[in-house]
């Protein structure tokens, strides 16, 4: 390889548990996309719907859960102890990933179902129960995964002296393996030279050595799936790196599901994307926000927090400084709140090193639920007045200018933004709150 070359055999390793558990993920999702769509052995499930890629099923049953790295999971509510069938919408093809039995008062969960895909970032699917007394209760719920744009990471040496050994690591953060990128190492005026770099199912981590025999600075290159990972390493040289860029927590519950995503693609290598969404978190709920954020901030020193949390199904009663409990959603609840949020902010903004872009929630298709809503916006809008470095980027404005509605009217066109249990956004609409995000970041 010229000046390029190997100081032994390249060693491939997991990462522990993570790639064990990893490795179930993948095993289990295989034997999954395996099962494709027939008749149902038991007699307490409901069939597939022939046309089930093509409904909406107006029903809040169905969830699906990918915030956690690499995989994806599947709830189903109000299953009153049946069976639940789930498949995957793939074209206009079902296929069946599995079968759960609910434990009541639980949601019949599917664990990792199947994990994040590098050639499908939408994901649709679908699941159903037959009710005790025939009904059929149906569920259809869509995701965006991340691209491969973030899945790995290089770890090169920023100087490496004349003749010494350079390591350099490839890591998937998604931690399950089964790709094989292509790896580009050039010294200094010479020829490009590139070897795959084949991680196997769980394989998390795979490690390069390579003889520094040439002076000057080396490129680094991953190539995945049509994406380039750059780096750089200086031989014989200061070790001058390029500037980092912005770091970036996206946090909240289920509503920022999925615009981190989007988010990270719409920055593109002008940021770094750290995303720590928690489903189902809730702000009236305990001091859990106010512990978290601090241990997220004292963890990450993020330049900047994106935040989209207090979602419709907050506005639990909260105690005042004397105890007593103030329901949701009158002027004592209301003050609580926006005093949890304003500690919140302040923790974000790290006595003024951080920026702060909280998202206003949209209108729910349910009247009890927008009465909470509106109060969480309320006190979101109270809580950064006068907090410099807080922007409070108007969500509700944006979907739901007027009230809910399932449509917009976006660049020219109707599109549709909501999922069909009347709360979330689907792909279009978090597709649009990144772009907002991303405006409102640079001050348009």
């Amino acid at each position: 390889m010229g000046s390029v070359s190997h100081a032994h055999d390249s060693r491939a390793t997991g990462s522990g548990p993570a790639a064990l558990r990893a490795w179930r993920y993948v095993a289990c999702a295989a034997v999954a996309f395996g099962v494709l769509v027939g008749a149902v052995a038991h007699a307490d499930v409901a069939p597939p719907p022939a046309d089930a890629c093509a409904i909406q099923a107006q029903t809040n049953h169905l969830v699906a859960d990918a915030t956690h790295s690499g995989v994806i999971s599947l709830y189903f509510h109000d299953a009153a102890g049946r069976r639940v069938v789930y498949w995957e919408c793939i074209g206009d093809r079902l296929v069946r990933l599995g079968a759960r039995k609910s434990v009541p008062p639980y949601p019949a969960i599917l664990e990792n179902a199947l994990p994040w895909s590098c050639d499908r970032l939408e994901r649709r699917f679908v699941a159903a129960a037959r009710m005790a007394d025939g009904s059929i209760e149906m569920g259809t719920y869509s995701v965006r995964t991340p691209s491969c744009a973030r899945r790995f990471k290089l770890d090169v040496p920023s100087q490496v002296a004349p003749g010494k050994i350079a390591r350099i690591r490839v890591v998937d953060l998604w931690g399950i393996g089964g790709v094989s990128p292509q790896l580009c190492v050039t010294p200094a005026q010479a020829k490009r030279e590139c070897e795959t770099v084949a991680l196997r199912g769980a394989v998390a981590v795979a490690t390069r050595r390579y003889r520094a025999n040439a002076l000057g600075r080396w490129r680094v290159e991953l190539r995945v799936n049509h994406r380039t990972l750059r780096d750089s390493l200086e031989v014989g040289g200061n070790g001058s790196r390029r500037k980092a860029p912005m770091r970036i927590l996206t946090t909240g519950d289920s509503m920022m599901q999925g615009v981190d995503s989007f988010l990270s693609d719409e920055l593109g290598d002008s940021a770094e994307v750290h995303s720590d969404v928690i489903p189902g978190s809730q702000i009236s709920r305990g001091d859990f926000w106010a512990k978290h954020s601090a241990a997220q901030t004292k963890r990450l020193r993020q330049d900047v927090t994106v935040i989209s949390t207090g979602g419709a199904t907050d506005g639990l009663p909260l105690a005042n400084r004397t105890g007593a409990l103030q329901s949701c959603c009158d002027e004592p609840w209301l003050h609580q709140y926006t005093r949890r949020l304003r500690r919140m902010m302040r923790t974000y903004l790290q006595a003024g090193r951080g920026r702060v872009f909280w998202l206003t929630l949209p209108a729910p298709r349910y009247p009890p639920r927008k009465v909470i809503a509106d109060a969480v916006n309320t006190s979101i809008l109270r809580a950064a007045d006068g907090l410099d470095g807080v922007t409070v980027v108007r969500m509700d404005l944006l979907i739901s200018p007027d009230g809910y509605r399932e449509n917009i009217r976006y660049r020219g066109r109707d599109v549709d933004v909501r999922e069909p249990d009347g709360i979330h956004l689907n792909i279009s609409g978090t597709a649009i709150a990144a772009k907002a995000i991303k405006r409102a970041m640079r001050g348009q």
